[in-house]
């Protein structure tokens, strides 16, 4: 692990109970509030802090994101409100999400609807890649494009990983625990994209030289692991 993975994990470590503060000084109305994404099960490697927010009254999103300002990591915050459902983030909540503040019970009602994923959902994650891939190309500022380009890329690994849980007919979500439940060879099938678009472009930030070419050319690996997941399934 080097220097500066540690440093990451730390700096989670010592902001997660300054970022509850903050958001419960804010938002006196909330109940609960959850760590879930690469924040909980790789710290080390992990660029942000995803927060989910249960409250009894949901103020605007921007009195959430001004109380987590100061937080050295990007910090997304999550705001439900009580009574309501979560949608799709249930999944990543329920799967792999550590409270780190307030009533258990409280996350469990507002996330106990889990959407069922369909590989046509995931195929349409291929193209909203695209379409950031487009904004990288429009962008005048270095800063912005490379972070377009990044999530271009990162929201093919998305895809995949929406496939393989619609596959594996699962709410897990961590790309690891996934890998190990496929069978060969869509198990190494999966690494490979994890390595190329997760790990190495999203997180180490190594963009190819040409980008819109590689992305089209990863977009069409991807496209091939989900139809190929999608027959295996029918198969089954």
């Amino acid at each position: 692990m080097t220097a500066t993975q540690i440093d990451r994990a730390e700096i989670i470590s010592q902001w997660l109970p300054k970022l509850c503060e903050a958001l419960l000084s804010a938002d006196p109305d909330i109940v609960a509030i959850v760590q879930f994404g690469s924040s909980v099960y790789a710290p080390e490697v992990a660029n942000d802090i995803d927060l989910f927010v249960v409250t009894k009254h949901r103020k605007d999103l921007g009195v959430y994101m001004d109380a987590v300002k100061d937080c050295p990591l990007n910090v997304d915050v999550v705001p439900v409100q009580v009574g309501e459902r979560a949608g799709f983030v249930s999944a990543g909540v329920r799967a792999f999400g550590r409270l780190i503040w307030g009533d258990e019970s409280e996350v469990l009602e507002v996330t106990k609807d889990v959407p069922v994923l369909t590989f046509d959902e995931a195929r349409q994650v291929l193209e909203v890649g695209k379409e950031y891939l487009q904004r990288a190309l429009q962008e005048t500022s270095l800063v912005l494009s490379e972070l377009h380009y990044r999530n271009a890329f990162n929201l093919l690994f998305d895809a995949a990983r929406l496939a393989v849980m619609a596959f594996l007919l699962t709410e897990e979500t961590r790309w690891r625990v996934l890998a190990r439940q496929l069978p060969d060879p869509f198990d190494q099938r999966f690494r490979n994209i994890v390595a190329d678009l997760h790990i190495a472009i999203f997180y180490h930030r190594t963009l190819p030289l040409n980008v819109e070419t590689e992305f089209e050319r990863q977009k069409e690996i991807v496209k091939r692991f989900i139809d190929d997941l999608e027959a295996a399934s029918k198969k089954a």
